[in-house]
């Protein structure tokens, strides 16, 4: 399946994600849903999770929906995330998961990219604790464009 192979690709070429013992876990249309391990090297001066750890995971999530979004078009774009928004809401205690999403219309989405050649828009995720917490939530703008050549 197409999601497989993105997952497979990402983990494949995003090195410091593997190290903080990220996991890709599910890729959907546009959809994304990504854990992280309680590990007490991820862990701050409270030892609950580090808050680049958590971004990190953000990040990893929303660029995982981002290219489920695209999966049909991903090998041929070049996906930069161009700014980011994180809101802390509580301490993540123990192993944390991420949950992405492309909030806009994906068939509007593709119909810019295809007319204009580019396209910028948001991933929305909410990050939770082991308890099911929400510890923070985040919008990561992403910006595609066909790979240059």
């Amino acid at each position: 399946m197409v999601y497989d192979r993105i997952k497979q690709q990402m983990m494949d070429t995003l090195p410091f994600v593997r190290l903080l013992g990220i996991r890709i876990d599910e890729i959907g249309s546009g959809t994304s849903k990504v854990s992280m391990p309680e590990d007490p090297k991820l862990n701050n001066h409270l030892g609950t999770q580090h808050a680049g750890a958590l971004f990190t995971l953000a990040e990893t999530a929303s660029g995982a929906a981002m290219a489920g979004g695209f999966a049909e078009l991903i090998l041929g774009l070049r996906p930069v995330a161009k700014e980011s928004r994180i809101q802390y809401q509580k301490v993540a205690k123990g192993a944390t998961r991420a949950e992405g999403r492309v909030p806009g219309d994906l068939a509007a989405l593709k119909a810019e990219l295809k007319e204009q050649g580019k396209v910028a828009f948001p991933v929305e995720v909410d990050i939770f604790d082991a308890a099911g917490t929400l510890a923070a939530q985040v919008q990561v703008d992403w910006y595609l464009s066909e790979k240059r050549a």
